[in-house]
C-alpha cells in the first residue's frame, strides 16, 4: 500500500507537517485508493479512467452511473 500512497499519488512529497495534516493526507489518500480500487485492481489504470473525464469521478462519487 505504501508504494501506491507514494508512488501514485506522492504523498512522501507533500510538505505541510503541521498541526493536523500528515494525518489528513493518510485519511485523504487512503479513501482515494480505496475508490480507486472499485474501480480497478491498479490504481494507474483507475486514474486513467477517471482522467479522460472528470465527471465520471463525480457521478460516481454521487451515486449516478
Amino acid at each position: 500500500m505504501h508504494r501506491n500512497k507514494d508512488v501514485v499519488l506522492g504523498e512522501d512529497g507533500y510538505t505541510n507537517r503541521s498541526n493536523n495534516a500528515p494525518a489528513n493526507i493518510f485519511s485523504l489518500t487512503s479513501f482515494v485508493l480505496a475508490i480507486l480500487k472499485t474501480v480497478s485492481p491498479s490504481p494507474t489504470r483507475a486514474i486513467e479512467y477517471f482522467q479522460d473525464d472528470r465527471n465520471r469521478a463525480i457521478r460516481m462519487l454521487s451515486g449516478f452511473h
